[in-house]
């Protein structure tokens, strides 16, 4: 029986019927090793460290050399804030990493403006997502996202990421592309089924990724073993690689604007993240789950900031490893988040995985992305078939998958070009159409149904 206050802080009124995890959020691995085996894993599919800071650093007009320091410091960003999330923030399982709705705000106003007042609107983004997890508004938000609500953001998470897990598997459309792929989907999918139970199922992503990516790829000339040969071993942290607060960032009001509609963007697609890793991991989705998560994301922010990384989001691909592996345990995110600082700190080591075929981590990741829109159809599974429930979830998912290709392909860069930045944000982005789609008709739906039930009285 749940008391008053329990009842009040949970986002939703039960449970979804998902399930159970092999190791709970405050459950260990049995052994040390696993815990490295299933936190090294982790770090294996998050492919963004690597991509994203490549547009900020060609906005910047980088060289080769200066986009991977960027791309390091971002690593050892990662790793400091995933153990700020896991330890002071909401305390779930889920990695931290640079965002792509932020990015896609960061890389304009670095070209247009430059670094300093890039980094300045970054720093003052951070505080104001601080200052909005500690005021502890968003607890206004928990009637705004019911299980309906939230297993539509989760399938349209699985679906607009599984966009991205294609076009990294395919590439220029190899026919190696298409073997190494699928060498490394039967290797998971071999694993899982034969050996049910066993660490080799607990593991499959990590020894596939190795064997497929290293084992396999390595001998037919895939690899890029020169961009690991180039990496030094070690490379210490410094603070404040590209200025600070009074000797060379620039606080201008259009940057800060710009970057703070990234920030809310990456906010909105945080919470559902957390609903989501909730619900893969038995867990009960609170009001504190959102405060404290956000205000540990606007603090690694910062930190981030001061080590010259970008500022961090929650990792949604993280979310389908948990789902697909069934260890839900917080040791393991902070395994992978000292795995992420090792990173960082040995850039050698951390090549290696810039090195593999992208049609390796790409197969793996449509197998995460299915996971994760597996668990939002299971979590809408559990809802009641009404028509108002029917019509809000199928009007919201066509709407935020459909829209964004649509306008970056048909109206074209030069339409959205003539859109604010906060327009341009909310158009190109399906998660954040998805909350803003599914919390407004939900919203909409409950009002008339309430006024419904009152005429009828």
């Amino acid at each position: 029986m749940k008391t008053p206050d329990e009842r009040e802080d949970a986002v939703w009124e039960s449970s979804p019927d998902l399930p159970r995890p092999r190791y709970l959020i405050d459950e260990r691995p049995r052994a040390w090793w696993e815990c490295l085996l299933y936190g090294w894993q982790h770090t294996l599919v998050d492919i963004s460290p690597f991509v994203l800071p490549l547009a900020v650093a060609a906005a910047l007009e980088m060289n080769p050399s200066e986009q991977a320091q960027l791309i390091n410091f971002c690593l050892l960003s990662m790793g400091v804030a995933t153990l700020i999330q896991t330890t002071l923030g909401n305390r779930l399982p889920i990695i931290q990493g640079p965002s792509a709705t932020l990015t896609g705000t960061l890389a304009p106003v670095a070209g247009q403006m430059g670094g300093p007042a890039m980094w300045g609107a970054v720093m003052v983004g951070a505080v104001a997502e601080m200052a909005i997890g500690a005021s502890r508004m968003l607890s206004r938000l928990k009637h705004l996202l019911p299980p309906l609500v939230s297993g539509v953001v989760i399938l349209t998470i699985g679906i607009s990421l599984g966009q991205l897990a294609v076009r990294l598997m395919i590439g220029d459309g190899r026919t190696l592309n298409f073997l190494l792929a699928g060498a490394v989907l039967a290797s998971i999918f071999l694993l899982q089924t034969l050996f049910p139970g066993s660490i080799g199922a607990q593991g499959a992503v990590f020894f596939s990724i190795w064997l497929i990516g290293i084992g396999v790829a390595g001998p037919l000339g895939a690899v890029d073993w020169a961009l690991v040969a180039d990496k030094p071993w070690i490379q210490l942290p410094s603070l404040f690689p590209y200025g600070g607060p009074g000797f060379g960032w620039e606080f201008a009001a259009a940057a800060i604007l710009a970057v703070f509609a990234g920030y809310l963007g990456s906010m909105v697609e945080s919470i559902g993240d957390y609903a989501a890793t909730c619900a893969v991991a038995g867990e009960r989705f609170t009001v504190r789950h959102m405060n404290r998560g956000i205000f540990a994301e606007g603090l690694g922010c910062a930190v981030a900031s001061v080590l010259g990384g970008l500022p961090c989001t929650s990792y949604t691909q993280n979310i389908g490893i948990i789902a697909a592996t069934r260890v839900a345990s917080r040791l393991v995110v902070q395994v992978a988040a000292l795995v992420l600082i090792l990173y960082g700190l040995c850039p050698k080591f951390g090549a290696l995985l810039v090195a593999m075929p992208r049609s390796v981590l790409g197969g793996v990741f449509v197998l995460v992305c299915g996971m994760i829109a597996m668990s939002g159809l299971r979590l809408m599974g559990g809802v009641k078939p009404t028509a108002a429930n029917l019509l809000v979830g199928g009007t919201t998912l066509i709407l935020a998958v459909s829209t964004p290709p649509y306008v970056t392909t048909v109206l074209g860069p030069a339409w959205l070009g003539g859109l604010p930045t906060l327009a341009r944000l909310v158009l190109t982005n399906s998660i954040v159409l998805a909350v803003l789609f599914g919390v407004g008709l939900n919203w909409a739906a409950g009002i008339l149904g309430r006024s419904e039930d009152s005429t009828e009285r």
